[in-house]
């Protein structure tokens, strides 16, 4: 299998709630959440709550879509993923970023299984004020062991790609892990820094 990190990495942006953040103005105190989520003075459960309840009320499903729409694949992805697929290899998604937007990307690029955090919304489409903690972004490799165990596929046997600090326990828990350039190098003899994701083709057999 081959798994990937959603924002930043499969597309150009830098995430899913940074976006909706932008959306409705609400960045500074996006940040102020990530700063305490970062310094380990609230876990990833309080994190999301936060980002949530700081959003204009009765914000809907269809608004959320609307702003997630609006994803960059990066110009080498469909490229990789068809090359991936052609060597038999099974291809993932595994992100903290939002359930709406790593469903469309999967379903785009034709890759098998995705797992993200979630939104949740009422019988009418309006925004709940908690979310659903899938996957913590600091301990993506949890998320990805329970993803691996649920197919049956031996972490070994995998790659996985990043661009951030919060994706080095999931790299590392790959066979090969494999982090993109344009973030800052991390000095880890078991990361491979790359500067395209169809670098990841000249280390595989």
């Amino acid at each position: 299998m081959a798994a990937f990190d959603l924002d930043g990495t499969v597309l150009e942006h830098n995430g899913s709630w940074v976006a909706l953040h932008k959306a409705f103005g609400t960045e500074r105190l996006g940040e102020a959440s990530l700063k305490l989520y970062t310094e380990g003075k609230i876990d990833y459960k309080e994190f999301m709550r936060r980002d949530i309840a700081c959003w204009p009320r009765r914000v809907t499903r269809g608004q959320v879509a609307e702003i997630l729409s609006g994803y960059r694949i990066r110009k080498e992805a469909p490229g990789l993923f068809e090359e991936l697929r052609s060597r038999g290899m099974k291809t993932a998604l595994v992100t903290s970023g939002i359930d709406i937007l790593a469903k469309e990307v999967a379903e785009e690029l034709e890759i098998d299984y995705w797992v993200a955090n979630g939104l949740r919304f009422d019988g009418s489409g309006e925004l709940l004020p908690t979310g659903v903690g899938r996957v913590d972004p600091t301990r993506k490799d949890r998320a990805y062991a329970r993803l691996l165990k649920k197919v049956g596929i031996p972490a070994k046997r995998t790659i996985a790609v990043g661009d951030t600090i919060y994706d080095l326990a999931f790299l590392k828990s790959a066979g090969l892990g494999f982090m993109l350039a344009h973030t800052t190098r991390v000095p880890d003899p078991e990361i491979i820094h790359i500067d395209a994701l169809s670098d990841v083709l000249g280390h595989l057999r």
